[in-house]
């Protein structure tokens, strides 16, 4: 196999690794997603009555509930979930538990296709400005920008993006390698990109104008392979909400009043929504300070043999800043960030390509801190809440340095909680990246490691990062019949965070079942005062805990007007109905507060 292709496998296996190592608590756009597609497969209908409680993200039309989103993911989710369902049938587990066939879906349709479009951008950029600089933008994207975080979460962003960025690459190709059908192809992912998420469309419209300058033979197949993904939009529009241009927004109870402003809550742009867009806490710049060096790109115009290319990125990132200018949510809620600039962000990586080589040096430190910022996000809660302010100082940093961490395959199948889990990622990804550095070398270690690096992590990602069939754990050991639970608390602790410029208390158990399933299950997490009396206490009840099991449970203690001074906590496990107690455990440390 070719030097080139070993690397394309080696880097594809890494993000891979990476982008199935979590498994992230589902936000409701997620679950939204995850209810059409349950819906289509379970019962045959785009109706999510049975299952839309789990979701604020839904549209109430003639009496049904539907999900609000555009039906892309959960159309190419339905193949996924029916082969989730199989695979947990055949395990005697019955229906896929939710949170797990989430995952599995973020798994296919958000990291591979996020990993697939870092190889597209690799390749793109490959023979323009130098292999191993390609590599690092590649690298830079896949990692250190919010496509991190999202290719581990079933939004719609990941996939959409790929696809618009996709169809740019096979439009571009056609210029080397003219091909009937690449233009087609090109136009059905630009459709897809659009059927995934609606306001991919801006970027669509770009890539006709593109495709218009190859040539009207080449714009017609690009719209010809695109009308049929349409048709399948509006024809979902129309038999769900009774018009080809009706869409669940319209039909949203929970964001009535914001879509019944401007374009389904798009106004006209505001300066200051974009300064902090760009700048804000949760800013591109702030949080990926390498995207700042993109407007520096364009001095590559004097390329004539990439200068279309070059305006037609800029154009996609000006687009996609001036409409979420314009949002009156713009950052979409709970969010790592600007979620809705995801689509112009390899455009604007192929910018930063472009600088000039005397400042890769600046570039690449920048680079390494904004990966370094998004390792934190994803490893701890990437869907930081509106109230965090601040979510890097005020959320991830204190959720990351306390130990609260996102769950992974490391905890829940083998066991490794908290940093010991963070350090199977690193070890994974710090082999993976040093595999990718020596590739480029001709010692007789390097053609070792291109041979040897992708299956030694492939072996791993299938140990850590694959989530078919579901996640089972390893060493529990299988409960006989008649046994009774065995709960045990492998972690108790706390994370001060700061919410709405509030000190809150985040607090997290860790737990195994060795023994027998708890059907009804109440877990209470509890605060005491410097006497030892209990000052606050609150639980989840009717909570199912199965045999042979592991899960990490939290809940927020909002102190308010709580004096000063060192409180105790802990943490119980009991039936709901009987009140047996099968565990109880007092924190180690305490919490402390003051002013």
């Amino acid at each position: 196999m070719a030097l080139r292709g070993r690397r394309d496998i080696l880097l594809v296996v890494l993000m891979l690794f990476a982008y199935g190592f979590f498994q992230q608590h589902p936000a409701w756009n997620e679950y939204s997603r995850y209810d059409l597609a349950r819906a289509l497969v379970e019962q045959g209908t785009t109706q999510i009555d049975s299952f839309h409680e789990n979701t604020g993200d839904a549209a109430f039309y003639a009496g049904h509930w539907y999900s609000d989103k555009a039906p892309g993911t959960a159309l190419l989710g339905v193949p996924v979930y029916a082969l989730l369902s199989l695979s947990s049938q055949l395990g005697g587990h019955g229906v896929p538990d939710q949170v797990e066939a989430v995952q599995a879906l973020a798994f296919v349709e958000s990291g591979i296709a996020t990993a697939l479009l870092v190889l597209l951008l690799v390749r793109f950029l490959g023979s323009l400005v130098g292999e191993r600089w390609a590599v690092t933008v590649g690298l830079a994207y896949g990692f250190g920008s919010i496509a991190f975080p999202f290719a581990t979460m079933f939004f719609g962003h990941a996939a959409s993006t790929a696809a618009l960025f996709a169809s740019f690459y096979l439009l571009y190709r056609i210029k080397q390698r003219p091909g009937r059908w690449t233009a087609v192809a090109a136009g059905s992912l630009a459709g897809l990109a659009v059927l995934i998420e609606i306001p991919v469309v801006l970027g669509v419209a770009a890539l006709f104008v593109y495709a218009l300058s190859l040539g009207r033979g080449v714009v017609a197949r690009f719209v010809a392979g695109g009308l049929p993904i349409a048709a399948i939009l509006l024809a979902y529009n129309w038999l769900t909400f009774g018009s080809p241009i009706a869409i669940g927004y319209q039909y949203a109870p929970a964001f009535e009043a914001q879509n019944q402003q401007g374009l389904v809550s798009i106004v006209w742009p505001d300066l200051d929504t974009t300064r902090d867009l760009l700048f804000g806490p949760r800013g591109l710049i702030r949080l990926a300070p390498w995207f700042a060096l993109a407007p520096i790109g364009l001095l590559a115009l004097r390329r004539r043999e990439i200068r279309f290319e070059l305006l037609l990125a800029v154009t996609i990132c000006a687009a996609f800043l001036t409409y979420n200018s314009g949002a009156l949510n713009p950052f979409g809620g709970w969010t790592p960030g600007p979620r809705y600039l995801l689509p112009a962000l390899p455009f604007a990586a192929v910018l930063v390509a472009f600088i000039p080589r005397s400042l890769r040096a600046i570039a690449v430190p920048l680079m390494v801190v904004a990966s370094g910022v998004f390792l934190v996000a994803t490893t701890t809660m990437p869907n930081a809440p509106e109230g965090f302010t601040d979510p890097l100082f005020d959320l991830w940093l204190p959720r990351f340095t306390s130990g609260a961490l996102a769950d992974t395959a490391a905890w829940i199948s083998w066991g490794l909680a908290g940093h010991a889990s963070v350090a199977v990622l690193l070890v994974g990804l710090g082999f993976g990246l040093l595999a990718v550095a020596l590739s480029f070398g001709h010692s007789w270690l390097a053609e070792r490691m291109r041979v040897r690096a992708p299956i030694a992590l492939a072996v791993v990602a299938l140990l850590f990062s694959f989530p078919f069939p579901p996640l089972a754990p390893v060493g529990l050991g299988q409960p006989r019949d008649g046994d009774p639970p065995l709960v045990m608390v492998v972690a108790l602790d706390h994370a001060p965070v700061l919410l709405r410029g509030v000190t809150d208390v985040q607090l997290w158990a860790r737990l195994e079942n060795r023994g027998s399933a708890i059907p009804s299950g109440r877990a209470r997490f509890y605060v005491l005062g410097p006497g030892g009396e209990v000052v606050w206490t609150a639980w989840y009840g009717d909570l199912p805990i199965a045999a042979g099991s592991r899960r990490t449970i939290t809940m927020n203690w909002h102190p308010g007007e709580a004096a000063p001074g060192t409180y105790g906590y802990g943490f119980a496990v009991s039936n709901e109905a009987t009140g047996t107690l099968y565990t109880q455990v007092r924190a180690g440390d305490d919490i402390t507060l003051g002013r």
